[in-house]
């Protein structure tokens, strides 16, 4: 099969402007590595086996004549619009099995949180999500409901759920060198250990939480 690729690289940015997400949640989407995705839909790159089919799968909606060859419509008639609430924030499942943080709040994973409405006694948050683990006993419990804010500013000693390669990781953290130290309260059972700052995604800073007594 062949196509022109600047021309399908001109479809594929639509495709994203169209569904309203981030190249990074359009790369995960269909199961790439942004970092090379975003080289590809630049023209730094040339597209890499299997690429255009894995847009199709995960992107069923789309008329295969257009993504393949520029033909027709980009949904075969008027995409439906999904309804996005926004009096309400997301949950993060309790059992994340892939993907990033961003994914989940506002990106192609979101259709698996609950949309919770927003709970006004905190400032602006992101997403809320459970603690499973007893790790931050005794401050925080197992079971307590997490609100969460992406940020840049990290305050050293102050708790984040830190978005990594290995999944999210809920700490104190401190600088160490090239990394971030991470720290539960409950130290005695589990003890620190140290992440490379370059398999950490992204900071998200705790905000408030609730716990049901």
């Amino acid at each position: 099969m062949e196509y022109h690729d600047n021309l399908l690289r001109e479809r594929l940015l639509k495709l994203i402007h169209e569904e309203d997400i981030s190249q990074r949640a359009f790369a995960l989407a269909i199961n790439r590595n942004p970092a090379n995705t975003y080289q590809v839909l630049t023209g730094k790159r040339n597209f890499p086996r299997g690429f255009i089919e894995d847009v199709h799968k995960a992107f069923p909606r789309v008329n295969k004549d257009w993504l393949y060859f520029g033909e027709g419509e980009i949904y075969g008639g008027e995409k439906e619009k999904e309804y996005v609430p926004t009096d309400t924030k997301p949950r993060l499942p309790r059992t994340m099995t892939d993907g990033h943080l961003t994914d989940y709040f506002e990106g192609a994973k979101r259709s698996l949180c609950q949309e919770k409405p927003i709970v006004t006694q905190f400032p602006n948050y992101d997403f809320s999500a459970f603690l499973k683990t007893d790790r931050m006993a005794p401050y925080y419990r197992r079971g307590d409901e997490l609100f969460f804010k992406k940020t840049s500013i990290i305050e050293w000693g102050n708790c984040y759920l830190l978005d990594t390669a290995e999944g999210p990781k809920f700490k104190r953290v401190y600088e160490d060198k090239d990394g971030i130290r991470c720290v539960s309260y409950n130290r005695e059972e589990y003890p620190d250990f140290v992440i490379p700052r370059i398999l950490i995604n992204g900071f998200y800073k705790c905000v408030g939480f609730l716990r049901i007594l």
